[in-house]
């Protein structure tokens, strides 16, 4: 399927940020999450998973309207937003080993 910005999955950093609670914006449990996760590596991590992504700097998250951190959008494929987020948070688990 091919990229569609009005359709696409959006991954912030606070989802994968094991310094926040769920009530931040944590989605993910603290074994599947990294601390100050940042665009490129989530932005990886679609790519490892073979998926068309933007990276967009200028975008804050709704629960922090002040801080622009960004966000990665990930186009909308066979995976739901609850399956994909696990997939990614794996993949970053493995690369801050690293």
């Amino acid at each position: 399927m091919a990229y569609d910005p009005d359709v696409a999955i959006t991954l912030w950093p606070e989802y994968f940020d094991k310094d926040r609670t769920r009530s931040e914006g944590r989605r993910l449990p603290l074994e599947l999450c990294v601390s100050k996760p940042d665009l490129d590596i989530i932005a990886k991590g679609a790519m490892v998973l073979d998926l068309e992504f933007e990276v967009r700097e200028d975008m804050s998250y709704p629960k922090a309207p002040r801080s622009k951190n960004g966000c990665v959008k990930v186009e909308k494929g066979v995976m739901s937003k609850t399956e994909l987020l696990p997939k990614i948070g794996a993949i970053l688990v493995q690369n801050q080993r690293r």
